[in-house]
């Protein structure tokens, strides 16, 4: 309280804090496995996610984003292949974004630092956690006062350390462990978000 009543009052009547649900496209990613040479691909498919966002002066924003993906992991190939097992995609990241000047358009360049959380279904395959960055850009489009449209393309790069045992398959009475080294997991998300400012 007595911190707030340092800020001037404009400042106190508009807190800065946008909320974005949104619904998007993500493409990309796969595994290569060291041992056998195998390529495994993870499928297409439709996001989910939030975007948090607190102003930090007009042109830049502090953002808090989570995105969701409920996808396949298959064989690779020119034409695809078996499905092995669900997989879910989590990214989780902080960072922020800088907004360009524009009329009615503002064009933004964003990106954050954070977690990537693997979960397959399936059993004995154990969930797995990375640390991962993300870098992007898009445009925001006022609708009214308090609402407007985000559109947004992010690229999304995932550190997988050395020797790291990514998932256990069974396959054929046979337990094979999908091991890459010092590899970089790749997503791209198109997506579309309504922010809601407080």
């Amino acid at each position: 309280m007595a911190f707030a009543a340092l800020l001037p009052s404009p400042a106190r009547a508009d807190r800065g804090v946008e909320i974005t649900p949104f619904a998007g496209f993500r493409f990309g990613g796969g595994f290569e496995d060291n041992t056998t040479g195998a390529t495994l691909d993870v499928s297409q498919g439709e996001s989910y996610g939030l975007i948090l966002g607190l102003r930090a002066t007009d042109e830049t924003r502090y953002e808090l984003f989570y995105s969701f993906q409920r996808t396949e992991l298959e064989e690779g190939g020119v034409f695809g292949g078996e499905n092995l097992f669900d997989l879910d995609i989590h990214y989780l990241h902080i960072g922020g974004t800088y907004l360009f000047p524009g009329e009615r358009v503002r064009p933004f360049i964003g990106g954050g630092l954070g977690l990537t959380f693997f979960a397959p279904d399936g059993p004995g395959l154990d969930a797995k956690t990375y640390f991962s960055l993300s870098l992007g850009g898009g445009a925001k489009i006022p609708i009214t006062k308090k609402w407007g449209l985000r559109l947004e393309g992010r690229g999304f790069m995932t550190i997988l350390p050395d020797q790291t045992d990514i998932f256990c398959v069974s396959a054929g009475g046979a337990v094979c462990n999908v091991r890459v080294q010092g590899d970089i997991f790749g997503q791209v998300e198109l997506l579309v978000g309504l922010s809601f400012g407080l």
